[in-house]
């Protein structure tokens, strides 16, 4: 694989993102114009291509054009940004130049209007802090402990042979953890097999949005409005004194003021509604990273050895659970980057320019959607050797493709905003597919999985598997 990090030839010069008042005297003279993609239409500009087949478009564009380049959809422009070196650049931006509020806006409309998702960077940051305490090592070492657990349990009724659908096993999965260890067990048992019907709900709306003003009198808005009401009242019900196991006091307890925190009390209304846009960004992006991590598997059935034998020579002994056990579990977390890799939760990153900038040499002007696309990132040759190739070998020592550059894998985003629950996911996917791999012998009943058309891009349901307990 080819590390060299020179530009590209389509690349400008290598003047960091920064806003342009901010540029030495000499530096205007090197900023370049973006490439603008050719083609587009009269008013909808390259909108039917990318609309179609977003990554599909974006990866040949750059591919022909280079790292950085600009189109409009529908009258909005868009600079585009996809290669290691400017994904570090745009992500390394500070927050006030990269403005995250536009879609911050529709999350309003969606989880409720008293926790502001359009609010500045301090006060998401603020809410967001309220969350750290379920996501610190200690509270992550009880959650390794129930994230098995909850997937022992839930295939505990399967029998010796059957059927499941991979989709909807993997979310009713990651469901009942985040509901466990971030609400507590008895929201869990009571609510947990409920939630992905009801944040789907929140996301079908959430999509619709994009199209259709969020409070259009649309059947799909109303499920929205209901699903978020019946969370709401169950949060509401349930989450006072009800603590994940291992953590001193309830999120809940701590939104409210109940418990110890630095931060303001918040009605109990609006900590309801944090906890299910916490809830809605654990459940959903981990759900379709542990679906994908299986399909892709069970898509590749040569690799199923390996990952059997590493599971049983470490749980030969009946070691405890803990996050250690699930950290070394190292050739599944190969097939788990190849996952973020394929595909990842995380297909576009969208930002909005708050004042003119340079970006790696390319003026963006205020007002511009600036994009990065993960997926097609993912897949540029020069980066990951034979790309569209599923190799979980290329994370192994001596070879360590995502190690080559900077930010070549942005699945769980980076720079100043990393995924904070990225941890979180990484062991509840390692939990249920430890799981899945000891218990049984599994088989895709339809090798071909297509890609579903939401906002994460999950394996289109019915993805049916074959399953046969193995004996212990």
């Amino acid at each position: 694989m080819s590390t060299d990090r020179g530009p590209h030839p389509a690349q400008g010069c290598p003047v960091r993102g920064a806003p342009r008042e901010a540029l030495s005297a000499e530096s205007p003279a090197a900023v370049r114009e973006l490439p603008r993609v050719p083609g587009g239409r009269p008013l909808v500009g390259h909108a039917v291509p990318f609309l179609r087949d977003l990554v599909g478009f974006l990866l040949r564009q750059h591919l022909a054009v280079g790292e950085a380049l600009a189109f409009s959809v529908a009258g909005k422009q868009v600079a585009s940004f996809c290669g290691p070196r400017v994904n570090a650049a745009v992500l390394d931006l500070p927050h006030e130049d990269l403005d995250r509020r536009e879609v911050g806006r529709r999350l309003d409309v969606v989880f409720g209007p008293r926790v502001a998702f359009d609010a500045p960077e301090d006060v998401m940051a603020a809410q967001n802090r309220r969350l750290l305490p379920a996501l610190q090592r200690e509270a992550m070492s009880h959650h390794a402990v129930t994230m098995l657990r909850v997937a022992e349990q839930y295939t505990a009724d399967w029998g010796a042979h059957g059927t499941v659908d991979l989709v909807t096993a993997v979310r009713e999965m990651i469901a009942l953890m985040t509901a466990h260890c971030l609400v507590g067990p008895r929201f869990g048992q009571e609510v947990g097999r409920r939630i992905p019907t009801l944040l789907g709900h929140l996301e079908t709306a959430l999509m619709v949005s994009f199209a259709v003003d969020p409070r259009a009198p649309l059947p799909c808005y109303r499920r929205r409005d209901r699903a978020r009401e019946t969370l709401i009242r169950a949060i509401k019900a349930l989450a006072p004194g009800d603590r994940p196991s291992g953590l001193p006091h309830s999120p809940f307890d701590v939104l409210t003021g109940k418990a110890p925190s630095e931060e303001p009390a918040l009605d109990a209304e609006a900590a309801a509604e944090l906890v299910i846009g916490w809830l809605y960004a654990a459940n959903e992006t981990t759900a379709v990273y542990g679906a994908w991590t299986g399909a892709l598997l069970l898509q590749h059935p040569q690799w199923l050895p390996i990952l059997v034998k590493e599971q049983e020579e470490l749980f030969a002994g009946a070691p405890p659970a803990s996050p250690q056990l699930l950290h070394r579990m190292h050739r599944l977390g190969h097939c788990m980057l190849e996952t973020e890799r394929l595909h990842p939760s995380a297909v576009v990153i969208p930002r909005t320019a708050a004042r003119d900038l340079v970006i790696e040499g390319y003026a963006v002007p205020r007002g511009h959607l600036v994009l990065l696309c993960p997926a097609a990132s993912h897949r540029l040759p020069h980066v990951f050797r034979d790309p569209d190739r599923y190799d979980p070998d290329r994370y192994l020592p001596g070879r360590e493709e995502h190690r080559g550059t900077p930010s070549p894998l942005i699945g769980f985003s980076g720079g100043r905003a990393p995924c904070l629950g990225m941890a979180f996911a990484q062991m509840a996917v390692k939990a249920a597919w430890s799981v899945l791999l000891r218990a049984f012998d599994l088989e895709l009943a339809d090798p071909e999985v297509r890609v579903a058309r939401r906002i994460f891009m999950p394996p289109r349901r019915p993805c049916p598997v074959r399953y046969r307990r193995r004996t212990p």
